[in-house]
């Protein structure tokens, strides 16, 4: 008999139990926005948009809650019947919504931010955002530290499409890499976890190399005379998820789980 598919209950639970996490987190950029706004009306000081300040600090929102997928999820699904592949598969279908819809609610509340500002002629000081890279010395150690700080970024006000879907594909990534970190630990321990840690560094640095050369971004100096078109950037992007995917997948369905 042919087991029913679970896993489109699998992306939705994951999905809105993940989006119930992203939405505490925007509440909170939300609030952290609103002190460095007043602060900027009464002191003069210049203050990110709040979808600047979003694409920074999401990074790392996404590569914890990667890491919690990893850990956490997997004996819950499977104490209920659900299989492993329908785990994994419903994992990255929900991740991949809000993937999308975290960097489109961070646009609509800059959009409503900035409406405000305008309607009352507040005097605040919103900045854009550049990456630095460029200003380095040409050191490839202060290049790839720099890197790591300031990933590829697009002002919303210049293109929001192409800065919507450079957001979506950088947290996608983070949160791909947190999830194999994690399954690296939870299957083998440190040592390989430390890794795999590693492994996910090269695999962020690579995807925003490949973004930032392709859109004409600021990029560290060793690669700075390189020219890749943008569709051979996305699909050597889709390729190293692809096989980061296959790595959690040979990670997680022998991955020993206790109840």
């Amino acid at each position: 008999m042919k087991q029913p598919r679970n896993y489109p209950k699998v992306a939705s639970d994951m999905f809105f139990l993940q989006g119930t996490w992203a939405s505490g987190f925007l509440g909170v950029m939300l609030i952290v926005q609103i002190i460095k706004m007043i602060t900027s009306y009464f002191n003069g000081n210049e203050v990110n948009t709040f979808f600047t300040a979003t694409f920074i600090a999401s990074n790392i929102f996404m590569l914890v809650i990667g890491i919690i997928s990893a850990v956490g999820f997997i004996p819950h699904y499977v104490s209920n019947g659900i299989t492993r592949k329908d785990y994994f598969k419903g994992t990255i279908i929900g991740t991949i919504g809000l993937a999308l819809v975290l960097p489109i609610i961070s646009a609509v509340i800059t959009g409503a931010i900035q409406l405000v500002i305008n309607l009352f002629n507040l005097l605040i000081n919103l900045e854009s955002f550049e990456n630095p890279l460029h200003e380095a010395d040409n050191h490839i150690v202060a290049d790839i530290i720099t890197s790591v700080i300031f990933t590829p970024y697009i002002e919303l006000s210049s293109n929001w499409i192409a800065a919507i879907l450079v957001f979506a594909i950088n947290i996608f990534t983070y949160y791909v890499v947190g999830w194999l970190i994690g399954a690296a630990f939870s299957r083998f321990g440190v040592i390989v976890g430390l890794l795999f840690i590693i492994l996910g560094f090269i695999v962020v640095q690579v995807e925003d190399i490949l973004l930032s050369i392709s859109l004409g971004l600021n990029v560290p100096g060793f690669v700075d005379e390189i020219e890749i078109p943008i569709v051979i950037s996305i699909v050597a992007i889709l390729l190293i998820l692809s096989i980061c995917l296959w790595l959690i997948r040979q990670l997680t369905k022998r991955m020993i789980v206790k109840f």
